[in-house]
């Protein structure tokens, strides 16, 4: 599969998984939004399957099918009224996953396909900082999601002295 088309696949996916996000922001929209989550998951999966360096399909699979056993477990155990606390939780392991796969592309860029001799192509560099980003924002916002829908953490704002300062700082160091 030619690489540029490898990629606007996964922008179609990522297209996707952002609408999941919207759609699951109600419940009259969920329904909608799950079958987004679906479409994107199974638009990156055949991407990766499809790739012409991917000869062992076997840890995909075996991912797949621990991931749909731990999911439907814990989704046939789970209450209802404990399913918010179940997404944010599971919403935190996407990106946790999210920091993960940056990590990865950092370390072995090689193995990603993003490498130019000894560095790292400029477009995947800027992906990679991309992924980073949201994925450490939506790893911690999803875990202070969970531990306040789980009465854990105070439902009230968290403020601070110099809290606008830091945001600040930390948003001119993303950037």
């Amino acid at each position: 599969m030619n690489e540029n088309f490898s990629a606007i696949l996964y922008l179609i996916s990522s297209v996707f998984f952002i609408l999941a996000l919207k759609g699951l922001s109600s419940p009259e929209t969920a329904r909608r939004g799950n079958i987004f989550g679906i479409l994107g998951m199974l638009i990156a999966v055949i991407t990766l399957l499809l790739q012409p360096n991917t000869s062992n399909f076997i840890p995909v699979i075996i991912c797949i099918l621990l991931g749909g056993a731990i999911g439907t477990t814990l989704g046939l155990k789970i209450k209802m009224t404990a399913m918010p606390q179940l997404v944010a939780g599971f919403h935190s392991l996407v990106g946790l996953a999210a920091v993960f796969v940056a990590a990865g592309a950092y370390y072995a860029p090689e193995k990603f396909g993003i490498s130019s001799g000894d560095s790292i192509k400029i477009i995947s560099a800027v992906e990679m900082s991309i992924g980073l980003v949201i994925g450490a924002i939506t790893f911690s916002g999803s875990i202070i999601a969970f531990l306040k829908l789980q009465s854990l953490m105070s439902g009230n704002p968290i403020t601070f002295k110099f809290q606008h300062a830091l945001n600040a700082l930390i948003g001119t160091l993303i950037i």
